[in-house]
């Protein structure tokens, strides 16, 4: 927490320096306006805060590209206002406060609004396995993995003394940040017997997620 604190006192005073240096007089009301990215999110990760300050009037950007020399605005200045970021990784369950953010510039002072951010825990996410319920030792089979999550990952089959895999394939849609992901795996079955495929099949997947063991036969 104290690394980010940090890095946003620097942005911030990067924000000053650069403003300073502009060729450039206030015309209107200045304005520091702070928005989280995200209302909501996971114990732990960290969420993005957009300041904007509206009012400036500069023409330090005129024959750039409306791009800053340094990376630091990127490409977020439009009209009379200036735009960057800066990360807070808040870690208490609930309700977090965040802000006010504060410049002092041209002997003023601009202060942010403040903005919420709720904290929950992770969510128990369910994967379901699709596959046939028997097979014969040297038939191919599709195993199916698929479930919904808050973000990527790369699920992987072991191989055992059941099956070698083949080839594996991933087919990922995402909407509103959930991934929605479906991998195949092309098996060889190579052992007789009653078998369990359950979580400790699969390998680089996370706690939070569940998965209900579905029992085949190999013949």
């Amino acid at each position: 927490m104290k690394l980010f604190r940090i890095k946003n006192k620097l942005n911030l005073l990067l924000l000053m320096l650069v403003c300073c240096s502009m060729v450039a007089c206030v015309q209107r009301d200045v304005n520091l306006k702070a928005k989280a990215l995200s209302d909501t999110i996971i114990v732990g990760k960290s969420v993005k805060v957009r300041l904007t300050l509206e009012g400036i009037d500069s023409d330090i950007f005129k024959g750039r590209d409306t791009k800053s020399s340094d990376g630091f605005f990127g490409d977020y200045h439009q009209n009379h206002d200036f735009r960057t970021f800066v990360r807070e990784v808040p870690k208490e369950l609930g309700k977090n406060v965040l802000g006010p953010y504060t410049i002092k510039m041209m002997d003023r002072e601009f202060v942010s609004n403040k903005v919420i951010v709720e904290v929950i825990e992770q969510p128990e996410e369910s994967f379901e396995i699709k596959m046939p319920k028997e097979g014969r030792v040297g038939e191919e089979i599709t195993i199916k993995l698929s479930g919904s999550l808050n973000g990527s990952l790369t699920a992987k089959l072991k191989e055992n003394e059941i099956f070698k895999v083949n080839a594996r394939s991933i087919r990922t849609s995402v909407v509103n940040g959930v991934h929605n992901t479906v991998w195949e795996f092309s098996v060889k079955l190579k052992k007789k017997g009653v078998f369990e495929m359950n979580r400790s099949t699969f390998v680089n997947l996370p706690d939070q997620i569940k998965i209900k063991p579905v029992r085949f036969e190999v013949k």
